[in-house]
C-alpha cells in the first residue's frame, strides 16, 4: 500500500449531498423528523396566536428538544438548503484526511471512518465514528485511493488499531490540558 498523501478538489451538487443524508438518517425516519418539527413550530405559532402564552412556549420548547436532539439532521438540510454547489478539498495523508472549511483544514483519522457506501450511484459516503460524513464523487477518486482509505479502516477494527486510537486519544488530552495550563 502506498504512503502517498493525495489531494482532492470537487464540486458537490445538492443532490449530490441530500441523497446520502437522507439515507443515512433513514428514508422513514428522515420524513417524521420533520413533520414532528413542524407540528412543534404551528403549534407554537396557533397558541401564540390565540394568547396562550404558556402552550406556545411548551411547543417551542418541543421544537427545540427535537432540534437539539437531531442537530445533525437539521444542520445537513440547511446546508443543501442555503448551498447549491458545496467546494470540496480533501487532503488525504498516510493516517488522516484534512477538509478545507473555511479557511482551516479539519482533520479526521483514517481508522475512525466506520462505512464506506454508495447511497447514490456517483457518490462516495464515508461516515466517521464522530459523525462527519465526507462525500465524494466516484469520478474523482481513483479505486487505489478508495482501497487506501479502506486499508486504513480495517486497520482500525484490528486490536492493535484500537489500542493505537486510545493511545492517540490519551496524547491528544494531555496535549489539549497542557495548552489549557498555559
Amino acid at each position: 500500500m502506498s504512503e502517498t498523501p493525495f489531494h482532492l478538489q470537487y464540486t458537490l451538487s445538492r443532490g449530490q449531498r441530500i441523497v446520502p443524508h437522507i439515507r443515512i438518517w433513514g428514508i422513514a425516519y428522515s420524513p417524521f423528523i420533520l413533520v414532528l418539527f413542524g407540528f412543534f413550530v404551528v403549534a407554537a405559532v396557533f397558541n401564540f396566536s390565540r394568547f396562550r402564552l404558556w402552550d406556545g412556549i411548551g411547543f417551542v420548547l418541543f421544537a427545540v428538544l427535537v432540534f437539539m436532539l437531531v442537530r445533525g439532521f437539521f444542520v445537513g438540510i440547511i446546508d443543501v438548503l442555503t448551498t447549491r454547489n458545496r467546494e470540496v478539498d480533501l487532503l488525504v495523508e498516510k493516517t488522516a484526511a484534512g477538509v478545507l472549511l473555511r479557511g482551516q483544514r479539519r482533520w479526521l483519522f483514517l481508522d475512525g471512518f466506520v462505512e464506506m457506501s454508495k447511497y447514490r450511484r456517483d457518490v462516495w459516503t464515508l461516515r466517521h465514528h464522530n459523525g462527519s460524513v465526507l462525500n465524494i464523487p466516484t469520478a474523482q477518486i481513483s479505486e487505489h485511493q478508495l482501497d487506501y482509505i479502506r486499508a486504513a479502516m480495517e486497520r482500525g477494527r484490528t486490536a492493535e488499531g484500537v489500542r493505537a486510537v486510545i493511545e492517540r486519544g490519551r496524547r491528544i488530552k494531555e496535549i489539549s490540558n497542557e495548552k489549557k495550563q498555559t
